[in-house]
């Protein structure tokens, strides 16, 4: 069933329990402070780029560990922590990080990293490769890997530079897997037009903590990190383009123009899933990709989205799709099996690439990156 934009502001809509999914997340910026001069801090509780506002271009690199020592992969992650750190000031193009346009840099490992250096008894119980999902068509080029780098920036050359200097600080210790690039839109659009991320909370949400750092059910070296989930999820645009705008609608459960759920006005209105119309018809269709992914359908579970689109031309565009969580048992895997089966938008896109990293906590100045992990 789709329903119009007309019959729902006309007040068409029996009311039902209202059940929100969250609340976009706002990112405020002072005024005098433009994006170009702003310095993200390095040191801190949490890595930088995963509560930050994401920005407008993303560094995603996997690569795979060439040693079994452990030793050399210490001094990668000190090498690592001093480039970022400095703001990349120790190397040739200094002067280009002279506009740091709120670069950040985060890292984490794969489920065969830590087996691969004999430290399979630190292994979390969540960092494990993530279960088939039956729509999945995954390429082995764009899949997997045993450590994670993103980079992000609001200026595409700064993002793509301090990531070249990461990979080579890593050569003789891992090889790249593979390598994506993404970018965003002020208006948090997606290359199907949707407004993205939504449902996510706003960071200071009491629940923000819960949802993404992972805390006492976690090895102590994770505790304050987080687990992110790497979707490579191509988009059939043509397909879709050749929708109405109500039969997209009707596939979200949200107004294009707005993001409201079809039961709301604004972006942020509560969704309410048992809403009907006056023909006591669900008002967010059954198969509505707003219905399947709230906690009402998904056993609770939450993840926050931080994702980006990407155009390789003739290889396609889409989603670079990142979920961060405690905890994927509890966060991604249950949103996704409940997607799996029956959401509408799967019609319309096909993931390609699939990965799981647990990303280390932060670190104090002095420290490295990682040294929860090898100084445990």
């Amino acid at each position: 069933m789709t329903v119009s934009r007309r019959s729902v502001l006309a007040g068409g809509v029996l009311a039902g329990t209202a059940a929100a999914v969250g609340t976009g997340v706002v990112w405020s910026q002072r005024q005098d402070d433009p994006v170009d001069s702003q310095t993200v801090p390095f040191y801190g509780a949490h890595q930088a780029g995963i509560a930050t506002a994401a920005q407008e271009r993303v560094e995603v690199v996997s690569l795979d560990l060439t040693t079994r020592s452990a030793a050399p992969v210490v001094e990668l992650f000190r090498t690592w922590t001093a480039l970022a750190a400095s703001g990349f000031q120790q190397t040739p193009d200094a002067d280009l990080f002279a506009t740091p346009a709120r670069l950040t840099a985060t890292w984490g490992i794969g489920p065969g990293f830590l087996p691969a250096l004999g430290l399979a008894r630190l292994q979390p119980d969540g960092l494990a490769d993530l279960p088939a999902f039956s729509k999945d068509q995954l390429q082995k080029r764009w899949t997997g890997g045993d450590l994670f780098l993103q980079v992000g920036a609001d200026d595409a050359v700064v993002a793509a530079t301090a990531a070249r200097h990461l990979v080579a600080a890593a050569d003789g210790v891992a090889a790249l897997r593979w390598w994506q690039r993404g970018f965003s839109s002020p208006t948090r659009r997606n290359l199907m037009g949707q407004i993205d991320g939504t449902a996510n909370l706003a960071a200071d949400d009491a629940r923000f903590a819960q949802t993404v750092w992972s805390g006492d059910t976690q090895p102590d070296w994770l505790r304050g990190g987080s687990y992110v989930a790497v979707r490579r999820i191509r988009m059939l645009l043509e397909e879709w383009n050749a929708q109405t705008v109500e039969q997209q609608e009707a596939v979200i459960g949200r107004f294009k123009d707005s993001g409201a759920p079809f039961t709301g006005t604004a972006e942020t209105d509560p969704v309410d899933l048992s809403a009907q119309t006056a023909q006591l018809e669900l008002v967010i269709p059954a198969d509505a990709h707003a219905r399947l992914s709230n906690p009402e359908n998904t056993r609770g579970a939450r993840i926050q989205r931080r994702s980006f689109s990407y155009d390789d031309g003739s290889d396609g565009a889409g989603l670079l799709f990142m979920a961060w969580q405690a905890d994927p048992r509890t966060g991604f895997i249950p949103v996704q099996a409940r997607l799996d089966v029956g959401d509408a938008l799967n019609r319309f896109t096909v993931a390609q690439g699939s990965a799981l990293f647990a990303c280390f906590p932060g670190c104090e100045e002095g420290g490295y990156v990682g040294q929860t992990l090898f100084e445990t």
